[in-house]
């Protein structure tokens, strides 16, 4: 309803503005058109003008407030709320004696055209809610402003900063255990943009990312119900930026929040702007046993490496062992000696020999 009262309220200034400056120039240049009926013409046309203008402007005046409305939450529009009233509260102390001195000039205009006179009369209406306007705006700019500094610095020396989930996070469903055991605290957050790519994702017409994405949206399903309070889902979103990775980074940085995830490209992005990064790859390869050389495993040989002689096996944890001498003993149990140790980016790897038995 306010929507439409402002609306309202522009498009009937546009057209009267229009309308009046048509009747005052052509009563003021008598022969401003060559026509019949020129000041009714020109109304018309100044005043479709006016109203198309105005129009166009209320209504996308109308689409930017309500979409900052919905992108943002309660606590974030209670801020906003309390810094319009600042700003509007200051613009009225400032500028009353200027609207007590444009009031009373108002009633000394005097033109010789009548039409001007309500013209400038309405352009001196205008300026007040102008004004009043700007204000009101750079009252909820600063208190956003003071907001997000506010929540940055609560965040770092109190609480537990918020985890962002993305969806390579929810399919892999690791994280899950983790948080059930207190290992991950905070609040689990997944943006609305990152559900609609799951749900992307499962309306996919491959039958693997088709199951990817519904097992997802299962997952987040039973992490909601599960934990009410604790898994939350903003509908918060950033349409400046088209990429689902961009909107987690800008979500990140605006909330001060970490981001779980396992893709190595988007970890990569997110440390070069300052965010943590809990990557769960990189956490199970920590979490691996730790072999030195010379200690004895028990391994089954279930491949061929690839040199000649070579077998492979591995522990329980997915952590691969080249066997030197094994290439003969696929299928089989054997206890070999560590020989060396090699850390790559995809995990890690040992070689070893099997150990000669005792005669």
């Amino acid at each position: 309803m306010i929507f439409q009262l402002l609306r309202f309220l522009l498009v009937i200034t546009g057209t009267v503005a229009g309308v009046a400056l048509a009747y005052g120039v052509t009563s003021q240049y008598e022969n401003f058109l060559d026509t019949d009926y020129p000041e009714v013409k020109l109304a018309a046309l100044l005043g479709c003008i006016g109203y198309l203008l105005m129009s166009m402007a209320g209504r996308e005046l109308q689409d930017w407030i309500e979409q900052r409305i919905d992108n943002n939450s309660s606590y974030e529009l209670t801020w906003g709320a309390l810094g319009l009233l600042l700003g509007l509260i200051a613009a009225n102390l400032l500028f009353t004696p200027l609207y007590f001195i444009m009031y009373r000039d108002i009633v000394n205009i005097n033109f010789e055209n009548k039409y001007f006179n309500s013209l400038v009369a309405l352009l001196f209406l205008s300026i007040p809610l102008s004004i009043n306007l700007l204000f009101g705006y750079l009252g909820v700019r600063i208190s956003h402003r003071y907001r997000g500094m506010e929540r940055r610095s609560r965040t770092s020396s109190l609480s537990v900063p918020p985890k962002l989930v993305d969806t390579s996070a929810i399919i892999d469903g690791r994280f899950v255990e983790l948080f059930r055991l207190g290992f991950i605290e905070g609040q689990l957050v997944i943006p609305r943009f990152v559900v609609n790519e799951m749900q992307f994702l499962a309306d996919a017409v491959d039958p693997a990312k088709r199951s990817k994405g519904r097992q997802a949206l299962n997952l987040l399903s039973k992490l909601r119900k599960e934990f009410p309070d604790q898994v939350v889902v903003p509908e918060r979103d950033f349409p400046e930026v088209q990429e689902v990775d961009g909107k987690l980074v800008e979500y990140a940085k605006a909330e001060g929040a970490s981001l779980i995830t396992l893709d190595f490209n988007l970890k990569r992005v997110a440390e070069i702007s300052q965010i943590k990064v809990l990557n769960l790859n990189e956490l199970m390869n920590a979490l691996k046993p730790i072999f030195i050389s010379g200690e004895e495993v028990e391994i089954q040989i279930t491949k061929a490496g690839k040199e000649p002689g070579q077998g492979v096996g591995f522990l329980s944890d997915g952590t691969m062992i080249v066997i030197e001498d094994g290439g003969g003993q696929i299928g089989q149990k054997v206890s070999a000696t560590v020989t060396n140790i090699l850390q790559t980016a995809a995990g890690r790897m040992i070689f070893a020999r099997i150990r000669p038995k005792k005669s």
